[in-house]
Order: C-alpha cells, then sequence, then structure tokens
C-alpha cells in the first residue's frame, strides 16, 4: 500500500505535523486548522465560554463518582410538573366538552360547543412511541445469539429485557419504550454497527440499556407522553411544507384561511413552541448527566477502555454513513457493510484525536442533550479502570452479523433504490 504521509511544519508555531493527504492537517501543538469548516454558531463568545463551563462544572459532579442516578433536582421537578399540566388539557377539554351538554342550552348550541371541546380532546390525546416507519425487525427466534446477548445485558444491568430489535441505515443506535405497554426496543444503525468492534458493540449496547435502568427523561413515560402532545401542535400550528415554497417562489396570495392560519401559527404556534423550549431546557441537564451515568454503566460491563473507544469511534459515524452511500451508489464486490469496516478501520489514531478536539470546540454547550465526547472519555479514563464483565468473542460477533443480515439486506435495498 502506497504511504499518504509526510511531515511538515505549521505555520502557526512551527511544529513538526504528520500529514495524511485523506484527512485533515492539523497541529496537535497549537491546534492550527483543528477544525477548518466554518462555524455558523453565531453565538455570543460570552455565552460559549459560559456554558463550556457549566459543562465541566457537570463534569466535575460526575467525577466524584457519588451520583448514580439522575437525581431529583429542581430542574428535573420542573419538567415533571410541566409535563403533568400539558396532560391535563385534554382531560379539561374533555371535561368541558361533558358539562357543555349536560348544562349549557340550547342543546344544538351546546352540541357543537362540546364537538370543538372534543376535537380539542383528540388533538391533545397523548400518544404511545412507536419505532419509525424506515426500520426492519429482527424476530427473536432468527437472531438467538443477539437476544442472549441483549438478555444477559439486561439482566446485568437490572433493567427489563429488550421485546425487539429493528435495523435501520442511520449512523446511530437508540433504545425506546414503545406503545402503552412501554415495551424496550433497541434499533441497530448499521454504519455505526459495522464499524464497531465486538467489545465496543457492548459498551453501546449497554450505554443504551442504561438508559431504562436509570429512569431518566427518555424512558419516562410522563414526559414522553406530554412531547407526543406537543410535537402533534406544533405540527399542526406551524408553516406548512406547502405554505413555505409558495411564499418561496412568489405564489403567495393569502385568503381568508390563510389568515387565518397565519394568525393560529404566529399566536397558538408561538405559545407552543415557547411551552416545547421551556419543557427541553428543563430536561436538558438531566439528559445530559444521565449520558454519563450510562457511559459508567458501560464501562462496568463491557471494560473501560472498550467504552471510552466506542465513544470515539462515534465521532466517525458520519463518515461510516458516507462509506456504507458510496458503496451502494457505486456498487463493487464489496459488500457495503464491509466498506464502512474497511473505512473506519483504516482511520488513524491522530484523526480521532482531532475529532475530540473538535467535540471541545463545538460541543460543549448547555442546550445539547449529550456532553462533549472528550469530557466523556476523559470521565471513563479518569476514573479507576474496569475489566468487562461481558466479553463478546470475535466469533460470536460475527454470529449476531448474520443474524442481522436478512433485515440488514431489506433497509440497504431500500436505500439503494432511494438514492
Amino acid at each position: 500500500m502506497q504511504r499518504t504521509d509526510e511531515i511538515s511544519n505549521c505555520p502557526e508555531c512551527g511544529h513538526q505535523i504528520r500529514v495524511d493527504r485523506r484527512y485533515v492537517t492539523w497541529c496537535d501543538r497549537c491546534d492550527w486548522n483543528v477544525d477548518p469548516t466554518p462555524n455558523e454558531d453565531r453565538t455570543p463568545p460570552w455565552r460559549l465560554r459560559l456554558e463550556q463551563r457549566l459543562a465541566e462544572a457537570l463534569y466535575r459532579e460526575l467525577e466524584t463518582g457519588h451520583v448514580h442516578r439522575p437525581g431529583w433536582d429542581a430542574a428535573r421537578i420542573s419538567a415533571h410538573v410541566l409535563s403533568a399540566l400539558i396532560l391535563l388539557l385534554p382531560l379539561l377539554a374533555l371535561l368541558i366538552g361533558i358539562a357543555l351538554l349536560v348544562f349549557y342550552r340550547p342543546l344544538w348550541l351546546s352540541a357543537l360547543l362540546a364537538l370543538v371541546a372534543f376535537a380539542v380532546v383528540f388533538l391533545l390525546r397523548p400518544r404511545a412511541a412507536h419505532p419509525p416507519e424506515d426500520v426492519h425487525p429482527v424476530p427473536r427466534d432468527q437472531a438467538p445469539t443477539l437476544y442472549a446477548v441483549l438478555d444477559e445485558l439486561a439482566d446485568t444491568i437490572g433493567t427489563r429485557r429488550v421485546a425487539a430489535v429493528v435495523v435501520n441505515t442511520d449512523a446511530n443506535l437508540w433504545y425506546q419504550q414503545t406503545g402503552w405497554r412501554f415495551r424496550p426496543v433497541v434499533c441497530v444503525g448499521l454504519p455505526l454497527w459495522a464499524g464497531l468492534r465486538p467489545q465496543e458493540r457492548i459498551a453501546i449496547l449497554a450505554h443504551e440499556l442504561g438508559h431504562g435502568r436509570h429512569g431518566d427523561a427518555r424512558s419516562n413515560w410522563l414526559v414522553s407522553a406530554a412531547w407526543s402532545v406537543l410535537d402533534e401542535l406544533n405540527a399542526t400550528f406551524s408553516e406548512q411544507y406547502g405554505d413555505r415554497v409558495r411564499r418561496e417562489l412568489g405564489y403567495d396570495d393569502p385568503t381568508g384561511a390563510t389568515m387565518v392560519s397565519r394568525m393560529l401559527n404566529a399566536t397558538v404556534g408561538t405559545l407552543v413552541r415557547g411551552v416545547a423550549w421551556l419543557l427541553e431546557r428543563l430536561q436538558l441537564r438531566g439528559d445530559q448527566r444521565a449520558e454519563y451515568l450510562a457511559d459508567r454503566q458501560a464501562g462496568e460491563i463491557a471494560g473501560s477502555e472498550a467504552t471510552a473507544q466506542a465513544l470515539e469511534r462515534l465521532g466517525l459515524a458520519d463518515a461510516s454513513y458516507r462509506a456504507m452511500e458510496r458503496a451502494l451508489r457505486f456498487p463493487t464486490e464489496i459488500d457495503p457493510l464491509e466498506a464502512v469496516r474497511r473505512e473506519v478501520s483504516e482511520v488513524p489514531a491522530r484523526e480521532i484525536e482531532r475529532q475530540l478536539r473538535v467535540s471541545r470546540l463545538r460541543e460543549a454547550r448547555t442546550d445539547a442533550t449529550h456532553p462533549p465526547t472528550y469530557l466523556r472519555t476523559k470521565l471513563i479514563r479518569t476514573r479507576p479502570a474496569t475489566t468487562a464483565r461481558l466479553v463478546l468473542g470475535i466469533d460470536r460477533s460475527r454470529v449476531i452479523d448474520q443474524e442481522l443480515q436478512p433485515a440488514a439486506a431489506k433497509a440497504l435495498a431500500e436505500l439503494r433504490a432511494s438514492l
């Protein structure tokens, strides 16, 4: 293989740096060109510094190791109170509708008003969470090894066993409690999964199942139900796609209906978005704390170094997806997921280090659901090292890949067709 490494000098400090033309050239002494892409964040510098201090303060809170659950601080209590108030709205509308039918006359007018109230009930009703439509299920009887690993993980962590596994082509892996029975579901994003080594897979799965163990906002039925109401209201009282297209093309001809729609969007829609913003802000601190705790849980199960390496590889998720997309657009003899593995395996440690330094510049925000990656890996590595309690061997990992293959083939075929 032809070497692409060269030696050059940093134009800022003169330090010798290694140049690999496949990746960004940067200086590890002064951070020259560590983040060459334009930063579109217009947040004032004083706020960025403040939010970085807040992120580091949360890190120090977890560094002591005394916090083992998300905790009921003022923000989390406020988020639950606000969620309860949101869920009272459909109940209040239902009681108003019944009262109109029983006590108000004339009956024809009370029926019309009650119909409006019941329509509000229907619009504001809580909705159970469901997996998105682009996922493909992996039945338990067709993936016994995968489900055995997940069952062992759930029993070790002390949470409910996974009811279903689904796959899609997103560079992500997530955990969700679905339906009114809150059945745990794990979604395996193929490009991310393909780029992980066996023990890193255990770390990511343990992290996701840890959210169910901690009972944080992600798996809390009250907050989830409130978000389902807010999402429906926001979709109803926001500018629709057709309205935006007509406005952008210059065919904006306001009629009575469109004027009423704009008034509702500007009044009710603004109120809904404000409540959603407030609920999100109340959740964020707890969400970040829950991510740290899930990382700690993963380190105890998969081993601290495997967990830290798995978090570092999350920064390569976009590169994994692009490699899979290229393999689908320009088919070769190489399987698309094998192309992802090769792409990720060839990424040098220097590029991973650059990604961590970029996270220090970009991700130290209190409005991000995940803490900065560099702080997450630092927290794991500064604590006493832990050995793996559950080990996934290479052979068993390959068996899991074979079990995922039927669902993966369907997901890849759909993505290829869309491309």
